[in-house]
């Protein structure tokens, strides 16, 4: 009896104690006894809580918080450690505005074994004030994050605009480094300033090609003033682009070519496949502008020969074409027959 007396003692005291809380729940969830320390740390009525029939397994929250396996375990018979939670009691419908908000918890579950095979839940929960503060602390480090992935963002975008107009300078800077002058009626020049590379060359075929298709040019100058060196590499991109512009029907004048790089070229033994030159940009627009002429002439003179040919064949067409066609007869008298003398009858054959 006095070994009875003291664990009723006992369980009196931790039932009255208001420094953590003491709940007891029947195996199948439901809660139906609550201490004095259950009040203080939940800020709750404890008989309108009772009378809910509160069932663990059914809370949505416990769910959420990921700590239904270890309640479930509880509710199976075993010793458990619950990991710290928030828990808004503000969230039970029956309890709002009477409850005192979210806590962070943690919590110990204790099974009580009777004589026989059944048991009682005893879960012990006591607030963890530094949970709270970790929780602020984390939420603020996630808002700093979430500031710090939107400035990113916004200087990413910033960024790509920036790539962007460079990208934009870079290949207005690239077309006004390869520009294609139209200076007289299917004559292009196409001025070049500065040395030859890989990119510039494919850049400049491209301009000059699409400038020969699109004005249908006869005549391309290529003018190399402005170009200080040529190299055999340069060159046979100069020659190769000639001869892609002969494809399109167009014939190729570098102009422009100064004695030092004559000279250069001679001695590296590069060989402009018959590409024609001229010393000043003057000299290859004059040569372009009579080639223009010239080709104008013939195609007038052979045009005006056509002519002459198709009229100087159109009577023998006739002449020919008259000899098997019969004389004209008067309207009205083609079916008339030749007048008898007068008296003679027309006669029969039998």
């Amino acid at each position: 009896m006095d070994s009875l007396r003291a664990d009723a003692r006992r369980w009196r005291a931790l039932m009255a104690a208001r420094c953590f809380s003491v709940s007891i729940h029947h195996p199948v969830g439901r809660t139906h006894a609550v201490n004095a320390g259950w009040d203080a740390l939940w800020r709750a009525p404890a008989e309108t809580f009772l009378q809910l029939n509160y069932n663990m397994l059914e809370d949505p929250q416990i769910v959420e918080n990921g700590i239904m396996p270890h309640v479930e375990r509880f509710f199976r018979g075993e010793e458990v450690a619950i990991p710290p939670i928030s828990y808004d009691t503000d969230a039970v419908e029956e309890l709002t505005g009477k409850a005192g908000g979210a806590v962070w918890v943690c919590s110990f579950g204790v099974p009580v074994r009777d004589a026989g095979d059944g048991f009682e839940g005893v879960l012990f929960q006591f607030a963890v004030p530094e949970a709270a503060e970790i929780q602020h602390k984390y939420e603020a480090l996630i808002e700093e994050q979430r500031a710090l992935q939107a400035s990113l963002e916004a200087r990413n975008r910033e960024l790509e605009e920036t790539v962007r107009v460079i990208a934009a300078q870079r290949d207005a800077i690239q077309a006004m480094s390869v520009p294609v002058i139209r200076v007289a009626d299917g004559v292009l020049c196409l001025p070049i300033v500065g040395m030859i590379d890989d990119a510039r060359a494919s850049a400049l075929l491209e301009r000059l090609l699409e400038a020969i298709a699109a004005q249908q040019a006869a005549q391309v100058l290529l003018d190399i003033t402005g170009v200080p060196a040529l190299d055999a590499r340069a060159a046979a991109q100069l020659v190769g682009a000639a001869s892609a512009a002969r494809l399109l029907g167009a014939s190729c004048t570098l102009v422009g070519v100064s004695p030092a790089l004559a000279q250069t070229l001679v001695e590296l033994g590069i060989d402009l496949g018959g590409l024609d030159t001229a010393a000043t940009l003057a000299e290859g627009l004059t040569r372009a502008l009579a080639a223009r002429r010239g080709a104008a002439q013939r195609s007038a003179a052979a045009a005006a020969q056509r002519s002459a040919t198709v009229a100087a064949r159109a009577p023998e067409r006739g002449e020919r074409g008259g000899a098997h066609r019969p004389a004209a007869l008067p309207r009205g008298e083609a079916h008339r027959p030749a007048a008898l003398p007068r008296g003679e009858a027309p006669s029969r054959k039998r």
